[in-house]
């Protein structure tokens, strides 16, 4: 054979496809696994086969190891599937089933290729830790993707090129990446690990799946990963929008068969790991790990659950792992020390049981919350408040702003909870917030009270409308804020100066960014959540009312305390009202301020001003104040829990706002122990008005 003989030999090898085979097949076929595989060498569906399914599952194919019922021996139909979602624990082989994913998707029935992971720095350490050593090792997948280092190759890292398609690598923080391309087939790694909201165009998950729509039946997605928190775990909520697929084993004494569940039929005694025994659900009897995987040989896949008709659903926890892989006294070990060390436990549920872990002291459910509410109306002053801060959050169509009362030991009151509607780079908005700013409440003491400081969040895409607005309301205390980019920052850090002089220095005069540490602030508001629980109503530390929507406590409640990655994780996408809880308790903290600073005789001198129990035996009573719950007008829609201008109204809504109450209050007497409202020690930053 001559030179081009040869050389067109190669060229129609390269491009032509495999026969049409399922995944198992072809990885039995052709995967070879590197010298640095904990077992190299030819790929052995019987090592691991409760991956057959799954596999089989992810090709579309008919399956011979997953049954419709127990006694129903046909052959399963996996043709309606398009998305496979795997629950999985550690050391199973479940990367390495989506690496046999991608291989025969590039060697058989070839199309692009999108690979989401969570950073880019996992995008490149799988392309260089997993895909590469196996493109290296199998030779079909080497005859058709180019070695990245050649010269004239059009590989990157993050880029393969092949015969009938590509293959991107891209992180889920970015939806234009999400977006950019038509797609067969997605590999989606480790989505717990993804954010819940990218760009503020959706979930990743599903920005990815919307990419091989134009396939139908022909696309195929398979996400997995090890599950992390619950309600906030995305792969626990794709497999419980599929059918659920559990591994059935029969028993080794009676023959029934069921799948491993470590909270049922697990046992050991105290103290000696050695002891573990799986007891069957039928028969009663203990066996041995070997004793059970001897029956791999007869086990199979069954659906617990209807699904939405296209997502075929696993879950695969670490007790099914191989003989030597996780045994199961290492487990029993394992579960032991996590009864005493929550960490060992979170690790322990998620990584051995593929499990999600409920922490219900970092996160609060709503409708507890809800229950404590008090009956004083929205807009008002409950008895013992005796400072007002306020916090304003930016979205693309509104400003959400939250009036928050602070007294003796930091106690909070929600006064008010408004939503200004208009775009944030129009005045319309900005004009509501100066007014309901500027609006004076009066409490029962007929004593005007205003907002001491506002706290603006500068975050998201409204940067420059919120400076603007801060910088020329400085010496009313409206300030910039930003979440710190660190952990375990204080509440409210060091400012810095954001406006720049025409030779580029910064101008000491202009707006300033107070940095905030968010994830302290929160922790601070859950755990006085969590303990008003076990107190007398007298005592809580955070007050609602019970004008205050469903939707409130439920943003209050969005974020629980994942403690295995150290990080808030959102449980729901809306989460406004703890980001307010969050700049008002900023506001407590500001230097202005220092609420966490003060005494009982600074509370002193505030509650005389604010609430004056002594007056004049012989002067006429205060009149009963009727307090205005709509301080800006007819422009305003009163729905508690979401106050709203509406952006077309909005311009005409700024009116000149008459004093908040319907009948006069009558001049101090001399009598009365405060005249000036000098606060000893605080710079006399609270005034009478």
């Amino acid at each position: 054979m001559g030179a081009i003989e040869a050389f067109l030999k190669t060229i129609n090898e390269a491009i032509q496809p495999d026969d049409r085979i399922g995944i198992a097949e072809w990885s039995e076929r052709h995967r070879i696994l590197p010298e640095n595989s904990p077992e190299p060498g030819q790929w052995r569906n019987s090592r691991t086969p409760y991956l057959v399914g799954i596999m089989d599952a992810l090709s579309g194919m008919a399956s011979n190891v997953t049954r419709y019922t127990h006694d129903d021996l046909r052959p399963f139909d996996n043709s309606w599937v398009v998305v496979v979602g795997l629950q999985k624990g550690h050391q199973l082989g479940g990367s390495a089933l989506g690496e046999n994913f991608i291989g025969r998707s590039i060697t058989t029935a070839a199309g692009n290729i999108l690979c989401v992971f969570a950073t880019k720095d996992d995008a490149e350490k799988w392309e260089m830790d997993r895909f590469e050593p196996m493109r290296l090792a199998t030779r079909a997948l080497r005859r058709r993707v180019k070695d990245s280092n050649r010269k004239n190759s059009a590989n990157t890292k993050l880029r393969k090129r092949y015969p009938g398609g590509m293959m991107n690598l891209v992180s889920a923080t970015r939806a234009g990446r999400l977006k950019s391309t038509t797609v067969r087939y997605a590999l989606l790694e480790e989505v717990d690990e993804y954010e819940l909201n990218v760009d503020g165009q959706g979930n990743p998950i599903d920005l990815a799946v919307n990419r091989t729509s134009n396939f139908g039946r022909r696309a195929k997605v398979f996400a997995n990963s090890t599950p992390t928190i619950k309600r906030r775990s995305q792969i626990e909520k794709l497999h419980e929008q599929g059918d659920q697929r559990r591994y059935f084993v029969p028993c080794p004494h009676c023959g029934h068969p069921q799948f491993f569940d470590w909270h049922k039929g697990m046992k050991y005694t105290a103290g000696e790991p050695e002891t573990v025994r799986y007891y069957c659900e039928s028969c009663g009897a203990g066996s041995r790990e070997h004793e059970w995987k001897r029956g791999y040989d007869s086990a199979y896949w069954m659906p617990t659950a209807k699904g939405d008709g296209k997502t075929a659903s696993f879950h695969l926890s670490a007790i099914y792992a191989p003989l030597g892989w996780r045994p199961w006294d290492e487990m029993a070990a394992e579960h032991e020390a996590g009864n005493l060390d929550v960490e060992k436990k979170i690790a322990f549920l998620n990584n051995g049981l593929a499990e999600t872990y409920e922490d219900k002291a970092a996160e609060m459910k709503w409708q507890t919350v809800k229950r404590r509410s008090q009956p004083y109306k929205l807009r008002t002053i409950p008895l013992g408040c005796l400072i007002l801060t306020a916090a304003v959050d930016t979205q693309n169509d509104r400003l959400e702003v939250e009036i928050g009362g602070w007294g003796r030991g930091m106690r909070n009151w929600t006064i008010d909870h408004i939503v200004l509607r208009g775009d944030p780079a129009t005045k319309a908005p900005w004009a509501a917030l100066d007014k309901l700013l500027e609006t004076p409440i009066v409490n029962a003491f007929g004593v005007p009270m205003r907002i001491e400081l506002c706290a603006v969040d500068s975050g998201g895409g409204r940067t420059q409308d919120v400076y603007d607005y801060c910088r020329l309301r400085k010496h009313r205390g409206v300030f910039a804020i930003k979440g710190a980019r660190d952990k375990h920052k204080p509440i409210i850090g060091r400012p810095t100066d954001q406006d720049v002089t025409k030779n580029g220095r910064m101008y000491k005069g202009g707006v300033q960014l107070w940095p905030v540490g968010t994830d302290t602030a929160k922790s601070r508001i859950y755990s006085a959540l969590s303990r008003d629980e076990e107190l007398e109503v007298a005592d809580h530390q955070m007050l609602f009312s019970t004008d205050l929507k469903d939707e409130y406590f439920e943003q209050l409640c969005a974020e629980a305390y994942n403690p295995a990655k150290d990080r808030w994780d959102k449980l729901r996408k809306r989460n406004e009202a703890l980001d307010l809880k969050v700049y008002n308790l900023a506001c407590a903290y500001h230097p202005k301020l220092r609420l966490n600073a003060f005494q009982d005789a600074d509370w002193a001198a505030v509650e005389a001003v604010v609430e004056p129990r002594v007056r004049d035996l012989f002067a006429e009573p205060a009149p009963e104040v009727e307090v205005d719950t709509d301080p800006l007008g007819s422009a305003v829609e009163s729905n508690r829990g979401d106050l709203a201008v509406e952006p077309e109204a909005a311009e005409s809504a700024v009116v000149e706002v008459e004093p908040v109450v319907s009948a006069p209050v009558p001049e101090e007497t001399e009598a009365h122990p405060v005249t000036t409202g000098w606060v000893p020690r605080r710079d006399n930053w609270l005034r009478r008005r």
